[in-house]
């Protein structure tokens, strides 16, 4: 095996693997864990206060315990979070950082303080009106309000730092990301769409600066490769997440490769650049103020289609898959929305409706199949 592929699996292997992964990193690293809710919480306070950020996206689960706090039509993500909670799975973390959304996170947010007494939880308001003159002062002092939050977690084992030394590990985690995501058009058999997916998704568990630095070496690996001749349909992703290994295998056998996404669980969380002044507290308010076609956060004029039509463009793709994550609100309400501004570009949509929990694509192949068929045959 290569040197390459070598790394392309340790890194598959850790996005994979989050329970081995985060207490790999925590023995390396020597830091106690504080986990982040979806969907945009500010690491690097967490990462100055001297903890281990790692992402708490859901998984897998039978949903026993849940169901005492949290409706069976509620996102799939969020239950999971508060089953896996309620079920000791989280009680290594000092803290939980749950932020208010979308109506769901915010009902969480006060459920898991009673279901799961042993993780404190710090709640994050982030402004939904971002336009607003008052949005940047209100971050900031959102921002002091969770450093002495962060603080009165931390152990000794916390190795704080300057927010402005976090904020430099975080924007070179960017810069190597949005390179990543860059040179993967050029290499779809290679970066098939579940490899992809897996590679980002090991940021969540890593101390973000050890992964950089592997996806950096990774990255320069894979360029001195010769280009590749991908003879299959590109498509973009869009939607909150698409972490069913059924479905990505169903796209790599169907020969469909994934040229870019605007996920909230992939590149939406180190896509938006950086405005070039300020202190590292206001570049990182406007990092959320910044942020475009993320569905629970308010947005005029719904620009999510207009950017997703751009993309493709840009990156020569055939279509764009929405992911609607089932009992998602605000997703179902935009998808017509981004359905129609793609109709307009001339931009082919499919949607499917999926969560975690998802078993056999039977279903979503004969969809996805059809789509392919009548649509870019």
């Amino acid at each position: 095996m290569n040197t390459l592929q070598t790394m392309i699996q340790e890194l598959c292997q850790a996005g994979n693997c989050p329970a081995q992964t985060i207490q790999a990193s925590m023995t390396q690293t020597g830091k106690p864990a504080v986990g982040c809710f979806p969907l945009f919480v500010p690491e690097e306070l967490v990462y100055a206060a001297g903890f281990l950020p790692i992402g708490l996206w859901g998984g897998v689960s039978t949903f026993q315990k849940s169901n005492k706090y949290i409706q069976s039509f509620a996102c799939s993500i969020l239950r999971a979070n508060l089953e896996l909670g309620m079920s000791g799975q989280y009680d290594f973390l000092q803290a939980a950082l749950i932020p208010t959304q979308c109506d769901t996170l915010k009902c969480v947010c006060e459920n898991f303080k009673v279901a799961v007494p042993k993780v404190p939880v710090i709640g994050v308001t982030i402004p939904q009106n971002r336009t607003a003159p008052a949005a940047m002062e209100q971050l900031l002092a959102e921002f002091d309000y969770l450093t002495q939050a962060l603080a009165q977690v931390q152990t000794p084992a916390c190795q704080p730092m300057p927010l402005e030394e976090a904020f430099a590990i975080y924007e070179d985690y960017r810069a190597v990301m949005r390179e990543f995501v860059d040179t993967v058009p050029d290499y779809l058999n290679t970066i098939t769409p579940k490899v992809r997916h897996l590679l980002i998704k090991a940021a969540w568990f890593m101390d973000k600066k050890t992964y950089t630095e592997k996806m950096r070496a990774l990255l320069a690996a894979l360029k001195q490769q010769p280009k590749e001749e991908f003879t299959g349909k590109r498509f973009l992703l869009t939607g909150i997440m698409l972490d069913a290994q059924p479905v990505l295998d169903l796209l790599e056998e169907l020969h469909i490769a994934v040229v870019d996404d605007l996920l909230c669980h992939e590149s939406l969380q180190f896509r938006t650049p950086t405005r070039p002044v300020g202190t590292a507290a206001e570049k990182l308010a406007g990092r959320f103020l910044d942020l475009k076609g993320v569905s629970p956060l308010y947005e005029p004029g719904k620009p999510r289609g207009a950017q997703l039509a751009q993309l493709a463009k840009a990156r020569g793709a055939d279509a764009v898959l929405f992911c609607l994550m089932k009992f998602c609100d605000p997703e179902a309400f935009d998808q017509p929305l981004v359905k129609k501004d793609l109709a307009a570009a001339g931009v082919p949509m499919v949607s499917i409706e999926h969560d975690q929990l998802v078993e056999s694509a039977e279903q979503l192949r004969t969809r996805i199949q059809g789509f392919l068929e009548t649509q870019l045959a």
